[in-house]
Parts: C-alpha cells; structure tokens; sequence
C-alpha cells in the first residue's frame, strides 16, 4: 500500500472545507495532507488505519487527527456506504494564524497533541455533531464561530484515546539541540544497527550510568524499550508500504534474530507481524 499525499483544494487553502458524504468507501489510499483533519463517523464500520494503529471503526465515531499524519478509513463491505462529516483545516484560516491569539491558547495545545490522533467517546460524537451540521448549513461566519466552539470542546476533552504510538512522530525531525533530542535523531537515523549503551551515552556526552537515569526520567522507559518500540512502528510502515517479505523487514529494521522480532511484533501489536501484513493486503487488494 503506497503512502500517498492528498493536499487540500486550492480554493481552501486559506480556509477550511466541511461537507458530508456518503460514500460505499473511504477511500483506496493510506494518504497524509498538511491539513488538521476531523472524522465523524455516522453510519458504517471498517477498518481504520492512523500513523501506525490498525483498528475496527464502528457509527459512531469521532476522530481527529493532526497535521501529516498518515491514515485511511476503510468500509467492511464496499456494497453498502458509509455515512460521515469531515472537516479540514490549515493554521492559516482567512490568511491569518488565528490560533496564535492568547485566548486560543487552549486550542493549540490541543493541535500539537493532535499528531498521534486521537478516538473521543461517544458522549463527545453527541456534542460534535449538532456543531457540524450548522456549519454545513450556515454562512461563512457562523461556519468560523462553529469550528472555535468545536475546538475548544474537544480541547478540554479528557475521555480519549491516542491512536498512533508516542514514538511515531519521530519521523519528523526536531531543528533543536537539545541532548534528548539529539539521542532521538541518532535512534531514527541508526535503528537498523546495533545500537549499544555506549554509543547512545557518546551521542549524549554522559557517562553510561548518568544517560540512563537521565534518559528514563525524561521518556519513562529505558533507552532500548524506545529502540525496539522505534523499530517495530517502521517494521509496521515497511509492511503496509513496501513489498518486502517479513524476514526481510525483521533485519531490516536492526532485529537480528527473527524469533526475537515476531515476539516483540506481537507483545505490541496483539497480532503477529503475517497477520498484520496479510490484513494490510486485503485492504488493498
């Protein structure tokens, strides 16, 4: 399956796009755009793919997921349609970073933590979706007005879920220096190698005893549960975006023992790396 990247209409790119849609499929492609996205799903159920999770959607569902994040909701059955609302929009509404305002800061806060997607409860869908439809049926400004209002609901949301694992967001690299960061970027660039205490505390400059207690208390996990959770996120994308065999991605991605990397596959995922891949397939069969 071929990430692809779906950008925004032109004609929206200083605004924001709602409609509703009926439709047999979601869609054929695991797909990412730059825009901040909402899903409200009504009537349907599927499977549904954000970052790297894998799960059954089932009406109703309301999911929102942040800038550049990968995804794709497709129906079980493609004979009968599914009924949804989505809503999507950019920083730039009106060609203006609203959300920078100091009484949007509660709304930014919940864009940044965005990036992982994020599932809200069925008592949120009951909220939402009034909301949504008059912004489909009303003008230009109350569709603004609705957008805040929605935001700001599902920003002091504490009932949720993060879709997409903490470690997936790394793809993207940070411009800072900071130690942390710096022992992240060598993780995301080196995963497929041997990774030692040493070279992890060097890239850190600390002894090896310092690094890991610093490391621990600033992640909560030691340096190699992010390592093998870091490898098996990409073992994850190679699968469903690529044509290599499992034995393949498992050295690959730095496992060198393919026992070590299907127990590690499952303990994560709750299902092997075959049948990850084989239901992947028939999504895009």
């Amino acid at each position: 399956m071929e990430l692809k990247y779906c950008p925004l209409d032109p004609k929206f790119l200083n605004s924001f796009h709602v409609e509703k849609k009926v439709a047999p499929y979601f869609g054929k492609d695991w797909h990412y755009h730059n825009e901040y996205e909402l899903v409200l799903t009504v009537k349907g159920d599927g499977v549904r793919i954000v970052g790297d999770s894998m799960d059954q959607f089932t009406s109703p569902e309301l999911i929102f997921m942040g800038a550049k994040l990968p995804h794709l909701f497709k129906n079980k059955n493609e004979e009968s349609d599914v009924e949804y609302y989505i809503i999507k929009f950019g920083h730039q509404i009106g060609g203006q970073d609203i959300f920078e305002m100091p009484g949007l800061k509660s709304i930014k806060d919940f864009l940044c933590r965005s990036n992982r997607g994020i599932l809200f409860s069925k008592d949120a869908v009951k909220l939402i979706q009034p909301l949504i439809i008059e912004m489909i049926e009303g003008n230009e400004v109350s569709k603004l007005l609705n957008l805040l209002k929605i935001l700001e609901i599902l920003s002091k949301e504490e009932n949720i879920e993060y879709l997409a694992s903490e470690n997936f967001v790394l793809e993207e690299k940070s411009n800072t220096e900071h130690r942390i960061q710096r022992v992240m970027d060598f993780m995301n660039e080196e995963y497929n190698r041997d990774i030692t205490l040493e070279d992890l505390a060097e890239v850190a400059n600390m002894s090896k005893n310092a690094f890991c207690r610093y490391f621990k208390n600033k992640t909560g996990k030691t340096p190699f549960q992010v390592i093998r959770e870091y490898r098996i996120n990409r073992a994850c994308q190679m699968l469903i975006n690529g044509n290599k065999s499992i034995a393949e991605v498992c050295f690959d991605t730095g496992f060198n023992s393919f026992s070590t990397f299907n127990r590690i596959f499952k303990s994560m995922k709750s299902i092997s790396a075959t049948e990850y891949k084989s239901r992947y397939m028939k999504l895009s069969a």
